[in-house]
């Protein structure tokens, strides 16, 4: 007798449980699992009859992966630099206005600017060794 959709009134049969194999009882169940957790990869090790499920995890190559932890890493430095200023000319564009000539994407552009300098300053400091 075919299994029918997972909704299918099969599922539920005792009958049909009856005629399944435990072997197959427990891959089913194994195989219901992995879908609640779609990044696992399961395999099946048969040690003295039973089946014993092997899991490894999901797993970039080295390129995707390197390039991910650059991304992961240069992100919150680019948030952390760029943010503040943007946020500082943004208030004083609501505030006060800007001069004549004047934008916000220059007003930001000069923050950021002047962030990496002093970084650069501060990086130079510690190298040298001398400063606070």
């Amino acid at each position: 007798m075919p299994l029918e959709t997972r909704a299918g009134p099969a599922r539920d049969d005792p009958e049909v449980e009856a005629a399944m194999p435990a072997q197959a009882g427990v891959r089913q169940a194994i195989i219901r699992e992995g879908l609640r957790t779609p990044r696992t990869v399961r395999r099946f090790r048969d040690v003295e009859g039973e089946a014993e499920p092997e899991v490894r995890s999901f797993a970039l190559g080295w390129a995707p992966s390197l390039l991910l932890n650059l991304v992961l890493l240069t992100a919150p430095f680019a948030l952390v630099i760029a943010l503040p200023p943007v946020l500082a000319c943004r208030e004083r564009a609501a505030q006060f206005g800007f001069f004549a000539g004047e934008t916000l994407s220059g007003c930001a552009a000069r923050g950021v600017r002047a962030r990496i300098g002093r970084l650069d300053d501060r990086i130079k400091m510690l190298v040298r060794g001398s400063g606070s």
